[in-house]
């Protein structure tokens, strides 16, 4: 078996027995990477410890007629610790971003790009005011989207293809299931749609092209994020068939208790 060694966050572990488990890991080199992790469990063990919210350096067994790898060793690089003010919410936010790439990320596929922009939102939902953090999870969901080949129809109709700059529309009305915007000339009698105000078109567009830096600088503010990330969630639950996975009520339903309790 060849030995390997990349840079990995740890995105959901199974414990299996009393000692060993597997672990799912997102990694710079192969995207989502399952591994077994003998022996891992005992407080005992010899190698580091797999931390959550954590860059780490994991080195492991790999092999191409066996599908599981075997965790070698692992060394911590950076902790994100979410200790500062509005800790709750910082948390809650990290975990939702772990759940979501943990359902929609492909086994053994690279996507170096997502990871460092996880990384990087990791970092600044460590750091950052936290009034900010609504914000910068829209952005950050939105990246995630656009680099997993996601990223819904929002500035032409998926109908008819017509242009959505200068719209003087009241409310833009996105159809999840069909992946985007959808003028009146192409709207269908009984079909689902969410209305959605020009302020929050012109937002979501602008999340698509900006980077979480730039992004944590908008006028954006909880209620009107929750409002969009419960949009977003649908059309992905649409687009990929996982609502189960997302759990999305109750992901929604998290953040507005963090938030109350900051």
């Amino acid at each position: 078996m060849a030995l390997k060694t990349t840079e990995a966050i740890v995105l959901k572990a199974f414990n299996w027995s009393e000692s060993s488990r597997t672990v799912h890991f997102f990694t710079r080199d192969q995207g989502k990477l399952s591994l077994v992790d003998k022996g891992g469990r005992q407080v005992k063990s010899k190698r580091g410890r797999l931390v959550p919210f954590a860059k780490l350096e994991i080195t492991y067994y790999s092999s191409e007629k066996d599908s599981t790898g075997y965790i070698s060793d692992c060394l911590l690089i950076e902790a994100f610790s979410f200790e500062g003010d509005g800790s709750l919410g910082r948390l809650a936010y990290a975990s939702a971003a772990v759940e979501i790439l943990f359902s929609l990320l492909t086994e053994k596929e690279a996507q170096a790009s997502l990871y460092q922009q996880t990384i990087q939102f990791l970092s600044l939902t460590e750091k950052s005011n936290k009034q900010v953090l609504p914000v910068l999870f829209l952005s950050y969901f939105s990246r995630l989207l656009t680099l997993l080949g996601y990223e819904p129809s929002l500035e032409i109709c998926v109908g008819c293809g017509r242009s959505y700059t200068g719209i003087t529309e009241s409310a833009i009305e996105f159809s999840p299931e069909r992946g985007g915007v959808v003028c009146s000339s192409c709207q269908t009698a009984g079909e689902y749609y969410i209305p959605t105000s020009q302020e929050s078109h012109k937002l979501l567009v602008a999340l698509q092209c900006l980077t979480l830096q730039e992004a944590i600088g908008l006028p954006i503010g909880y209620r009107e994020v929750t409002n969009l990330l419960e949009m977003m969630l649908k059309f992905v639950s649409y687009q990929t068939g996982i609502k189960a996975e997302l759990k999305s009520l109750d992901f929604l339903e998290k953040l507005k208790n963090s938030n109350s309790s900051q």
